[in-house]
This record gives C-alpha cells, sequence and structure tokens, in this order.
C-alpha cells in the first residue's frame, strides 16, 4: 500500500476542530518561510497536490535489495519535503478542504433595516429588500461578502486583508473606510457613495474607478460604463440607517424603488413621469403624504391599484 494513504482518510474524517489544529501545528513545525508564495490567481487541486507526490515516488528508479532500504528513507524524505512545500503554499486553500469556513446569511425584509457585526469588527446596515452573505471568520488575505440589495459598512482596516464586497460581477474593494453600496435587482445599475477613506470599484474587463470621500460612481450592469460625482452628500444619502429618508435630485424609478423598501408598498409610474427627478426631505413623513407630494412634483396624480398606487400625469 502507498505511503501516505492515511492522509486523505484524515482529511474525510468527522473532527473537523481536531483537523485544523493538527494541520496548523504541522505547518508550524515545518518552519517553511523561505518557501515561495504563491500567485493569487492559482488554483489549489487536492487531488493534483497528491497524485503529483505519488507520482514523483513511483519515478524513483528501482535498485538493488541491499540498497533499497536507502532508498526507501531518501524516497520518503522527498516525498515528505514535496507535501510540505506545497502544503505551505497553499495553506489557506488546504484549511478550507480540512475545516470549511461555515457560511452564512441574513435577509432585511422590505420595511426594516438590519444590523450585524461581522468577524473582523466590520459594522454593516442592511437596508429593506437586501441579503447579504458573509463566512463566519476570514481566512487568508482577503475579506470577502455578497450583497443583494443596498448596505452601508464601516469596515476595519486591515492592511493585510482587503475588503471586498460583491454585488454580480461589479466589486468594491477596500482596506478600510465607509461607504454605502445599493445594487437592487430591478436596478440597471450599481452606486457605491464613499463617506470616509478610498475605495476601488471594478466591474467584470474594465478599469478600476477609485473613490474618495464624498465620491460616487454609478456603474452600468449591462455595458458596465461608469459615471463620477463629486461633492456627493453621503450623509444623507445613507441616511436610510438611522431611520431618515432624504432624496436628493433622484430619478423617480429610483424614488418608488426607496419607497418600496422603506414601506413595503409598491407604487408605478407612467412611462412619461420616469424622467422625473425629486428632491424632497421625508424623514417622518406619512405614507401617504409622501404620495401626494411626489404627485405634486410630477405634476400628476396618485390613483390607488391593488395594494399600492400609480402615478399619472403630464410630467415634469
Amino acid at each position: 500500500m502507498r505511503k501516505f494513504t492515511f492522509l486523505r482518510k484524515k482529511i474525510q474524517a468527522k473532527d473537523r476542530s481536531l483537523q485544523e489544529k493538527l494541520v496548523t501545528k504541522y505547518f508550524d513545525d515545518l518552519q517553511l518561510n523561505q518557501q515561495p508564495k504563491a500567485g493569487q490567481d492559482a488554483g489549489f487541486d487536492s487531488d493534483e497536490v497528491y497524485n503529483r507526490i505519488i507520482s514523483n515516488i513511483d519515478a524513483l528508479p528501482v535498485k538493488s535489495a541491499g540498497r533499497r532500504k536507502k532508498w526507501m528513507v531518501a524516497a520518503s524524505l522527498f516525498a515528505m519535503a514535496s507535501f510540505s512545500a506545497l502544503l505551505f503554499q497553499y495553506r489557506s486553500q488546504v484549511l478550507d478542504v480540512v475545516s470549511p469556513i461555515v457560511q452564512k446569511q441574513i435577509i432585511a425584509t422590505n420595511g426594516h433595516v438590519t444590523n450585524l457585526t461581522l468577524a473582523d469588527g466590520t459594522k454593516v446596515w442592511l437596508n429593506g429588500g437586501s441579503k447579504l452573505s458573509y463566512p463566519e471568520t476570514f481566512r487568508g488575505n482577503k475579506r470577502e461578502i455578497t450583497l443583494v440589495g443596498e448596505a452601508f459598512l464601516e469596515v476595519v482596516h486591515d492592511a493585510k486583508k482587503s475588503f471586498i464586497v460583491h454585488t454580480g460581477n461589479i466589486k468594491t474593494q477596500v482596506l478600510g473606510t465607509s461607504f454605502n453600496v445599493k445594487a437592487y435587482p430591478e436596478d440597471n445599475f450599481v452606486k457605491v457613495d464613499v463617506a470616509t477613506g478610498k475605495v476601488g470599484v471594478v466591474a467584470a474587463q474594465a478599469k478600476t474607478v477609485f473613490l474618495t470621500p464624498a465620491e460616487e460612481v454609478i456603474v452600468n450592469k449591462k455595458d458596465h460604463s461608469a459615471i463620477t460625482t463629486q461633492g456627493v452628500d453621503v450623509n444623507a444619502l445613507s441616511g436610510w440607517k438611522d431611520g431618515d429618508f432624504i432624496v436628493k435630485n433622484m430619478p423617480l424609478p429610483e424614488v418608488l424603488n426607496a419607497i418600496k423598501h422603506r414601506f413595503n408598498i409598491l407604487i408605478k409610474a407612467d412611462a412619461n413621469l420616469t424622467k422625473c427627478s425629486i428632491s424632497a426631505n421625508f424623514t417622518n413623513v406619512s405614507l401617504q403624504n409622501i404620495v401626494k407630494i411626489i404627485s405634486k412634483l410630477v405634476k400628476g396624480k396618485a390613483i390607488a391599484e391593488g395594494e399600492g398606487y400609480r402615478l399619472k400625469g403630464k410630467g415634469c
């Protein structure tokens, strides 16, 4: 029977906590600080690593019986050195196989704002109609989460571990900062507004857009074109997390979506009204009065439709 078969059996063991301790101790005992690190894009294949070691052993020439013991020892040392180097090179990936990190998910339903603190101390506020997927703990040189909807984040600074928010094929990357991300499925854009620090926003096969405080980028989901704006009132824009409802020069469709996620009420508008933009402070204003105010601003009227409303009128 080939050597190291026991390694695979241990990986399949049920006691994941003990496995992770054994693997971590193994790395500490190796003291392989001089081993080269893998590139960030390097993939890890546990079967490939195992097969490479076995292939190296099988490739050794067969010697006479008198020298067989020496070659067995040499083969064992060579295999252990190879395995040690590979394990060190792919340390995080090995631990992911031995002891996978639990993935969690939290949902904020329409009409509610939810907040939580991640394992690294980062604080997250989720607006209504949003979903966040995140790991129970962060491992390796990245902190990655996935967002559907809108969130405001206060990311704890860590120069060695970048923080990445995935919203479809668009990602927002920081080291430590506070910013607002809006990426609802019904919107054709992803919007990022920076309150503090520096943020990098990049879509697939597109250049990274860097933002500093009071800057905003709107990325088109289809063609990945980006529009950047300066002098944005981020505090007003992200006031939803504190119960405020302020809109500044916001397109009517986006305002109506904000109302849906805040009050769980659907308001539709005729096509000729969609080009209207709204600026108003709706904080502590009832839904009925908000609808009346918007109707006047678009020079129209609101008609009850099912459990919601429809806006009709001349338009702006």
